[in-house]
């Protein structure tokens, strides 16, 4: 590796350049360099600069570069009064990883409590486990709850199992610390930990038990699995939604079965109907374990959010096409936002067996559904409009036929060519008479394929025979 000498006046001069594009190729051009002390100070003082081209050279350059001066030069941005800078001094830091622990400690004993909390997030996020004794030492001396925090953060972070005493000392001094704390013990992961949380998990408030939860989910036991469960019995409202998600994870991990009962299955109709989606996707992998009307109409609801999700419910939706059948008119009903899935999912099943699904309706679903797909043929999704005219033909070519109006007038070029597609393969004079009509339609592309499939009627070649 060449070494850039004290006397390299060309590379500090561009670096020094008024011209950004030149400080950015002089950073770039340090990629790897072994760097003196003078000229590392300077690409470290860039982390200032007001270009983003020449902050994005400084972060791939300062990152890429091995040497072990770096840290040093750089720490004391963290320092900086520009958000921008401390992030990104910061953001450089822990790419740096291991090699910048030293420095970082060596700078944090010197800083304020707003530099303390900082270097105490970096080393977390580094994951090296040299600095834990000193974040302990720092949470016991310290007295800004921010900083403590950030340690109780960070200790969890890094694993270190020697520090539960003094966190669980510290649990008791403050409320502003249990949830954080909670997390720490969870990532710790010890017995005793996992012991303390099920033990004080009735004492404390939503926000905590929030955090034991979560904590019971990553790191939890068979004894955990249980424990859970057993509070879905007297559990009510959002906390319901990360207890499912933990008994999820402990399941998978221990191969466990969750009891097939209402309480279990209320929490998780609850949890996919209501929670965010971290929770719902948890709850719809149990879900599909019940067989009843209830979850299926529930799997239906919730098909389409999630592409994910939808390969989990599909075969459950499927394995029921009456529910779907005799559901889907109330979904068009009231405007649900996955009227083009469900579409997509009835036109599948119809796809794969016409004529099941052609004759395993009743003349009242049929009707019901004729109809949901002529109100689907408003659907302001272009997508929704295509299958419902081909779900029409399908079910009722009669009902379709009476509303061929809408979809000669639709204003999807694809949909028209469709609807000239699904009338091919009708032979009547209303279906002849209908593809006259769209010969004028004004993209040609339409109206070519309309004059082609009345060129291969028999029935209007005779027709034309007659008039001559």
């Amino acid at each position: 590796m060449a070494r850039v000498e004290n006397s390299d006046i060309d590379t500090r001069k561009h670096l020094n350049s008024e011209d950004p594009s030149e400080r950015s190729a002089a950073v770039a051009s340090l990629m790897d360099e072994e760097l003196d002390d003078v000229t590392t100070e300077m690409v470290c003082a860039l982390v200032e600069d007001h270009d983003n081209g020449v902050r994005n050279a400084v972060d791939m350059t300062l990152s890429g570069n091995s040497s072990s001066q770096i840290p040093k030069f750089l720490v004391k941005y963290i320092s900086s009064p520009s958000i921008a800078t401390r992030n990104l001094a910061g953001e450089i830091l822990i790419k740096i990883g291991s090699r910048a622990v030293d420095a970082i400690l060596e700078y944090i004993d010197g800083g304020n409590d707003d530099d303390k909390k900082f270097l105490i997030d970096v080393l977390g996020l580094i994951g090296d486990k040299r600095p834990s004794r000193h974040i302990l030492e720092l949470m016991q001396v310290c007295k800004n709850d921010n900083v403590v925090l950030a340690c109780a953060e960070a200790l969890g972070s890094l694993g270190y199992v020697e520090s539960l005493d003094t966190l669980l000392q510290f649990y008791e001094k403050n409320e502003l610390y249990k949830p954080t704390i909670i997390e720490a013990f969870g990532r710790i992961g010890t017995k005793k930990a996992l012991n303390f949380i099920t033990s004080r998990y009735n004492e404390e408030d939503e926000l905590t038990k929030f955090s034991m939860i979560e904590s019971l989910g990553s790191v939890g036991d068979e004894e955990s699995f249980f424990f859970l469960v057993s509070e879905l019995q007297t559990t009510t409202g959002p906390i319901v939604w990360p207890i499912v998600n933990s008994i999820y994870l402990l399941k998978g991990k221990y191969n466990l079965d969750i009891p097939f009962d209402e309480k279990m299955k209320n929490a998780l109709l609850q949890t996919v109907g209501c929670a965010d989606e971290k929770y719902k996707a948890s709850a719809v992998h149990l879900i599909t374990a019940f067989d009843d009307e209830e979850t299926i109409l529930t799997c239906i609801k919730v098909y389409g959010d999630n592409i994910e999700l939808d390969e989990i419910v599909k075969p459950k939706i499927l394995s029921h096409p009456h529910i779907l059948f005799s559901a889907f008119p109330d979904f068009v009903d009231s405007r649900s936002g996955n009227i083009s899935s469900l579409l997509e999912l009835i036109k599948e099943f119809s796809d794969n067996d016409r004529n099941v699904f052609a004759n395993s309706l009743s003349n009242i679903q049929k009707r019901n559904l004729a109809d949901a797909f002529t109100k689907s043929l408003d659907n302001p999704d272009e997508e929704a409009r295509r299958l419902a005219i081909e779900l029409l033909f399908t079910i009722d070519q009669g009902t379709a036929m009476l509303f061929i109006d809408k979809m000669v007038e639709d204003d999807n070029l694809w949909n028209r060519l469709k609807l000239l597609e699904i009338l091919g393969e009708v032979n009547s004079m209303e279906a002849n008479t209908v593809l006259k009509r769209m010969v004028d339609d004004a993209e040609e592309m339409v109206s070519e394929r309309a004059k082609y499939i009345l060129s291969q009627r028999p029935a209007l070649q005779l027709e034309n025979e007659n008039r001559k």
